[in-house]
């Protein structure tokens, strides 16, 4: 099912429910619209959140749980797993937009302009939604990226490997890899490498410029080669104008990756979905907010690896 038509299903202003809450089946289909519409939310596991805070339950090993076996004899010590929580704390967040009643009286499309601004809204909300999931931190001089921490911030308590300035290449990528602690490469198919769409493309030409079939290959097809078997996936919302992050001192515009596991990645989204609409008669308007709740976190810290001051060309 396409965009389109998930926003067409869920979006229709005629069959709101009291108070604006999308029903179940509506928010469902809203949010499967948000996570198609992204590049990395598409990649991460989304929770629905029951409230505004939520506990998610983790459990792991903390090393070799098989002993040998003998005969007659009752193991010494039992094997325990180790038992841990995720805490999900949503912000929420809001799309507020008007429409004025002679836009709606006087446009082409007549009664179906409504639903058309609403869908453009919710589009560009999904856009949004990405861009906190990814850059937000609390410590932001920007008023929407300070609601909450998101992947990025949190991935400096992983592995943190500083390119210095280099473009995106075999090296780079080398570094990232091998910081990644063995234990999170068993599910290897899981892997992923998270770049802007300007450091991939430096990648990509690496392999381009070659005059080998495999340079051929990329030239024509416009898909950067995965790197040890680890996709690379394109995220538009990983900026490229960052400053350098200490303690390298370059002066260069620079951007960021991020290696870690699909799974690693939450996404928690609560989930009723509101779409309120009022009216403004004394300015002659029809106002409208699409608000909904959402939080970021990884399952396991240690499972990321950043690079950081990675240079364009």
């Amino acid at each position: 099912m396409g965009t389109e038509e998930l926003l067409e299903k869920a979006i229709d202003t005629g069959d709101l429910e009291a108070g604006g809450l999308l029903n179940t089946q509506q928010t469902d289909r809203y949010l499967q619209m948000v996570v198609d519409q992204s590049a990395m939310l598409k990649e991460a596991r989304v929770v629905r959140m029951r409230g505004p805070v939520m506990e998610l339950d983790k459990i792991a090993t903390t090393g070799r749980v098989s002993q040998l076996k003998t005969e007659g004899v009752a193991p010494e010590t039992l094997a325990e797993p180790a038992f841990g929580k995720v805490n999900l704390a949503s912000v929420e967040v809001i799309t507020p937009f008007e429409i004025t009643f002679e836009a709606l009286e006087d446009s082409i499309e007549q009664g179906n302009l409504e639903d058309t601004i609403i869908e453009a809204m919710s589009a560009q909300t999904a856009t949004d939604l990405e861009e906190l999931a990814v850059l937000g931190d609390t410590a932001s001089s920007d008023p929407y990226l300070k609601g909450l921490d998101g992947w990025r911030k949190l991935a400096d308590a992983g592995q943190v490997v500083d390119f210095e300035g280099d473009t995106l290449s075999k090296d780079g990528l080398s570094a990232m890899y091998r910081a990644l602690p063995d234990v999170y490469k068993r599910n290897h198919r899981n892997l992923r490498f998270y770049f802007s769409p300007a450091a991939i493309q430096d990648w990509h030409d690496t392999f381009s410029d070659r005059p080998t079939p495999l340079g051929d290959a990329a030239l024509s097809a416009g898909i950067a080669p995965p790197y040890m078997g680890v996709p690379l996936i394109s995220v538009p919302v990983i900026p490229t104008d960052l400053d350098a992050v200490p303690p390298f001192q370059g002066t260069g515009e620079y951007t960021f990756g991020l290696l870690t596991l699909r799974d690693n990645l939450i996404f928690g989204v609560q989930r009723r979905v509101r779409i309120d609409r009022d009216r403004d008669v004394l300015r002659g308007v029809n106002i409208y907010v699409i608000s909904t709740r959402v939080a970021v976190a990884f399952e396991e810290a240690a499972a990321v690896v950043v690079g950081v001051n990675v240079g364009t060309a």
